[in-house]
């Protein structure tokens, strides 16, 4: 398969949207067939590689809502959604393991350095919008107590987390339960000083202790959030949950949450970020606990 950098192969925006949509699914068989085939599914498969960045451009255009439904209706789609997410997320995870351990190789301060990276501005404008929504919620109903954040399924590139600290100026603290990520994570964070700032703990977050803390991320890539976010209803005494999901056509790559059901257990949606065409591709669900907010207030 070739792509070019502008993504002519499927940048059929002004075709008729039968055939937008005919295009979309050829190259989602495709790009499942090689990575279900590929033994080597890392940055140095450049095949894999450019699959994976097409999607990803791909993925941040917009489609009509007939389009999205059409896609994600697909018989193909439906019976290979769940494995080719498993293949993207591992090949994500290759990723952000080469980047950590490249970026350890450079000097410089933190700022520079998490700025060249290739997806900065993507982690800086959902991390923005999310702080903007917690800051508002925060004015209106909650004390403005600086507490340390729980970051839920860091990765071995912990860019969100340190995203978090440089605009919050808040501890943050990982829960990563891979190990080979948690050491990639520390020495990522001990190379640009950040070590006392942001902490990685070799933790599954569905097993954690919350009853500490209040505010909990819960990352896009972790999927047991259901889990998760029973574990944190269970400790937390009035938690404020920052979740990760995925939208419309983004749901090819990314776990949605199943929204119908957190009302069911207890959660209640205060607010979400929208992803932004060309650059951010997840979005993000504020929750309370029902129960416990309404005994608190």
């Amino acid at each position: 398969m070739e792509y070019s950098s502008s993504g002519s192969l499927l940048d059929t925006r002004n075709a008729p949207s039968m055939q937008r949509v005919d295009n979309f699914i050829a190259f989602i068989r495709e790009a499942n067939e090689l990575l279900q085939k590929a033994t080597d599914i890392s940055p140095a498969n450049q095949m894999v590689s450019d699959v994976f960045n097409h999607l990803l451009l791909q993925l941040r255009s917009h489609f009509l809502p007939q389009e999205v439904q059409a896609i994600l209706n697909n018989e193909y789609i439906q019976i290979n959604q769940q494995k080719l997410q498993d293949k993207l997320s591992e090949v994500e995870f290759l990723v952000e393991l080469r980047d950590s351990r490249e970026i350890c190789k450079l000097g410089g301060s933190v700022l520079n350095i998490v700025k060249s990276l290739p997806n900065w501005n993507s982690y800086f404008s959902l991390v923005s919008q999310e702080l903007q929504m917690i800051y508002q919620y925060k004015r209106q109903k909650r004390n403005t107590e600086k507490l340390p954040i729980i970051f839920v399924g860091s990765g071995p590139m912990p860019i969100s987390p340190i995203t978090l600290h440089l605009l919050s100026d808040a501890e943050v603290i990982c829960l990563e339960m891979n190990d080979v990520a948690y050491d990639a994570s520390c020495n990522l964070l001990e190379h640009l000083g950040l070590g006392d700032k942001v902490t990685v703990l070799l933790k599954d977050g569905s097993e954690f202790d919350y009853s500490s803390y209040s505010l909990i991320f819960v990352a896009s890539l972790v999927r047991n959030k259901q889990a998760v976010l029973e574990a944190i209803s269970r400790t937390s005494t009035d938690p404020l949950v920052a979740v990760r999901t995925a939208e419309g056509m983004r749901r090819i790559m990314y776990e949605a949450i199943d929204e119908s059901q957190l009302n069911e257990q207890g959660w209640r949606i205060l607010g979400r970020t929208c992803p932004e065409e060309k650059l951010v591709i997840n979005s993000t669900l504020l929750l309370e606990s029902v129960t416990k907010s309404s005994v608190s207030s």
